[in-house]
């Protein structure tokens, strides 16, 4: 039995005495050293303290932290702590800063209660072994909740629970909230630009949030929260501020989602309420007219912590680099947790969001990624008509988290969600070009979309433990019910020349455009999971999954209905071995299945086909914050259109389309003070079987080779305050078009930087993206140029 004895200065005695009685008092202190941290609940480690201990006697210093964060510190035995502690100055979480104040002492520690720490010896080896104090490592990050610094341990898209990620038997990817803040991500394009092989489609489109992922692309397969976020992909895009994680699971991933791409699925995690108090306040300014005030809320509305809140909000106005194209957006996102008991939580959400923006039409090859008589055509250019072409776009959401453990072993989850979307999106298109006058045509289109959808997933948990098996077993059903209308109607416009400034106009004329529809899409999956662990060094994941849907496409302007159902079945399985030495190979297979869109002579096209094998292995070092992974797969993807031989306007499912690949990344938090994240992607997609000329081609879209890294140091103390820098390198190779392979964007490489200076409660931030101004280009049906050089200037008051 451990002799914990509190630690303090003379003058702080009677605080710590309370808070270590607190502690000792608290329901289970004894029995449950750690609590497991339960869904909907953010992780409490994420509160940030203002400090300023001066270099000191170790225990005086410590009574110092005590004394700013409540938390008590505990030791082991009655021997004099003696030492030093260094300086410990600035807005550090309770965490970082006791890691500093522990620096060169010997010891280490473990979170014993939610308001208390116990010092521990650092092992010879360096190894720290917690099985004295019944820690597990792994369970002080909460899959759904907040991390320092840029290495998750936990996640939950591959398995629907609270795993360890070195435990997942498939390539997992999070980008934590301190990397999403360091690198300044403005769009989720920016927050996934350091993992490895996600690339986006359309360079420095602000109207979409789609990406093409081992080789295909990833339109509809964003989620929030667990369940699929939008109708469409035009239904807005997702706020990098509003997000407390993101996490890639990459490859066939249906069998816990239902319908999703081969490539693999995107989910981001929302802010959620915490019980530590928590506030910031941050202004911008930068390139391009930018003006941002964004705001972050949270805490406890009751003494006893059974009611707590976050707000978050953000309001920004803002030019682009293209001209008469603007990006100004309004997002609010507020939640609610009520905390009755241990054992329930209700947590409720809601967002708002108002986007202003344009979609830049692509342009044609010649003078971007080809030479022309003409030149360069100007990245500035706008190609719309001015005061014609707009995006706007509202969405807004509601829903709630829920949870209750009916024991130790037994919990059940619901999830639910309803979302809505309109946009006013009228445009101008770029038609055919003449090389001769650099002139291109142009028609225009009025539209409007409007949208909504209404999910509930219910989750069924049972955890046993017997003899040298642990089952962590998951049954699920979830419903989904999606509606979308286009309505469009056609317009003319006069021609542009792409080298001169924007001009033109829109006829007043329009006629309705025999594309426009409506589409209702509801699907019910039933679906179960066991995750199977033997001796503590085998885990088996076994899962399946039977999807249900009713899809009906309707004509607006014509008399038009097709009407389909299919009824689906996946599974997936995978094997990890946990070695001793922190090494973790794992195997798995898994499947997909996606909708498709269409019709060969009445009868709806069957959904496409996606199966992985995939190969891996991750480290973790003992005592370390690192974690390393690489994994080499086969994807194929089968049922992929392709002309029909015998008649080549009609088409039929005998296509086929393979990727097969190499990924490696690294994820590294060196002490309290450095943050690396690395990665590369190998990438060989081709099409194997079709009745088209494109058989053997390189499936577009996606580069051979991908290759980034960033960096963040703090260098400490500089002055009255705290410096650190941060730096990245991306390289991306030549890619062929997504949808004409014969157009080959050249390869490029981008560099961004970041500089910050805390004072206290204060934070100053300088970052640059694209710090060399690179002029790129991305191609999809046409050239997107990529977002030019930009500079923003922030400060941040936190408290």
């Amino acid at each position: 039995m451990y002799n914990h004895r509190a630690l303090g200065r003379p003058l702080s005695r009677s605080l710590l005495a309370s808070a270590l009685l607190a502690v000792i008092a608290a329901p289970g202190y004894a029995q449950t050293p750690v609590a497991e941290t339960t869904t909907g609940q953010q992780h409490e480690s994420d509160q940030r303290f203002t400090f300023a201990i001066a270099a000191q006697p170790l225990l005086d210093a410590l009574g110092q932290f005590t004394a700013i964060t409540g938390i008590a510190v505990l030791r082991t035995s009655d021997e004099p702590l003696t030492g030093s502690a260094p300086a410990v100055h600035g807005q550090l979480t309770a965490e970082q800063a006791l890691q500093r104040l522990l620096a060169s002492s010997g010891l280490t520690y473990s979170r014993t209660s939610p308001r208390a720490v116990t010092l521990l010896p650092v092992p010879s080896d360096g190894v720290l072994n917690l099985s004295d104090v019944n820690i597990d490592a792994n369970r002080l990050q909460s899959a759904w909740g907040a991390v320092d610094g840029y290495v998750a341990k936990a996640g939950s898209t591959a398995t629907k629970t609270d795993t360890p990620i070195i435990e997942t038997p498939q390539s997992i990817s999070v980008v934590t909230r301190d990397q999403i803040t360091d690198t300044h991500a403005q769009s989720l394009r920016d927050v996934l630009g350091y993992t490895a092989g996600v690339i986006a489609t359309e360079a420095d489109d602000r109207t979409t949030d789609t990406f093409v992922l081992r080789g295909f692309q990833i339109a509809n397969s964003t989620y929030r929260d667990g369940m699929r976020y939008m109708s469409n992909i035009y239904d807005g895009t997702q706020e990098p501020y509003g997000m407390e994680r993101v996490e890639v699971l990459r490859g066939a991933a249906s069998v816990l989602f239902g319908q999703a791409a081969p490539g693999g699925i995107i989910n981001v995690v929302s802010k959620l309420p915490t019980t530590e108090e928590r506030h910031e306040i941050k202004a911008e300014v930068g390139s391009n007219n930018r003006r941002q005030l964004a705001t972050d809320h949270g805490g406890s509305l009751t003494e006893d912590g059974s009611l707590s809140y976050r707000l978050t909000a953000l309001q920004r106005d803002s030019d682009t680099m293209v001209d008469h194209v603007p990006d100004d957006r309004t997002y609010i996102a507020p939640a609610l947790t009520w905390r009755p008991d241990d054992a329930t939580s209700v947590t409720l959400q809601a967002t708002y969001q108002k986007s202003r923006t344009t979609y830049v039409y692509g342009l044609p090859a010649e003078g971007t990624i080809n030479g022309t008589p003409f030149g360069h055509i100007s990245r500035h250019l706008f190609t719309g008509v001015p005061g014609y072409d707009k995006t706007d776009v509202t969405f807004w959401n509601i829903g709630y988290l829920f949870e209750h453990a009916f024991s130790d072993t037994l919990k059940v989850r619901q999830n639910l969600r309803y979302f809505e979307s309109e946009n006013d999106m009228p445009a101008v298109s770029l038609e055919a070009y003449d090389a001769a006058t650099g002139t291109i045509s142009r028609t225009a289109q009025d539209r409007q979309d409007n949208s909504h959808n209404i999910l509930a997933d219910t989750q069924l948990e049972w955890r046993q433990h017997s003899g040298r098996f642990e089952h962590v077993l998951l049954g699920g059903l979830d419903y989904s019910n999606k509606y979308h209308r286009s309505e469009r109607y056609l317009r003319t416009a006069s021609p542009l020349n792409l080298y001169g400034p924007s001009t033109g106009s829109v006829s007043s004329t329009a006629t309705p455009n025999l594309y426009s529809s409506r589409t209702r899409v509801e699907q019910t999956g039933l679906y179960l999971q066991d995750q199977i662990k033997l001796d503590g060094k085998w885990v088996l994941l076994l899962g399946g999954r039977e999807d249900r849907a009713r899809s009906v496409d309707e004509g607006l302007f014509v008399a038009e209905k097709y009407t389909s159902q299919d009824s689906v079945f996946t599974g997936r399985a995978g094997l990890v071995y946990l070695a001793d030495n922190g090494l973790a190979p794992f195997i798995s297979y898994s499947e997909s299945f996606e909708p498709q869109s269409g019709n060969d002579n009445g009868s709806a096209f069957k959904p496409t086909e996606g199966e992985q094998y995939e190969l891996g292995i991750r480290y973790q070092p003992a005592g370390s914050n690192t974690l390393l992974s690489a994994a080499v797969y086969q994807l194929t993807q089968k049922n992929v259109l392709t002309p029909n031989p015998v008649d080549a306007t009609r088409q039929v499912q005998t296509g086929e389309v393979r990727s097969r690949g190499l990924e490696l990344e690294a994820k590294t938090d060196l002490g309290d003070h450095s943050s690396i994240t690395a990665s590369y992607a190998y990438t060989d997609a081709e099409v194997t079987k079709s009745n088209s000329a494109n058989l053997g081609q390189k499936n577009a879209g996606m580069p051979r080779n991908m290759l980034s890294v960033w960096g963040n140091h703090r260098f400490g103390e500089v002055g009255p305050g705290q410096l650190r820098v941060g730096a990245g390198a991306r390289y991306v190779d030549k890619v062929s078009g997504l949808f004409d392979s014969a157009v080959v964007s050249p390869s490029y490489t981008l560099f961004d930087a970041m500089l910050g200076y805390e004072i206290g409660p204060w934070d100053l931030t300088l970052n640059a993206t694209n710090l060399t101004d690179e002029d790129y280009v991305s191609y999809t049906y046409a050239a997107f140029y990529g977002a030019e050089r930009t500079l923003t200037a922030g400060v941040a008051y936190r408290w």
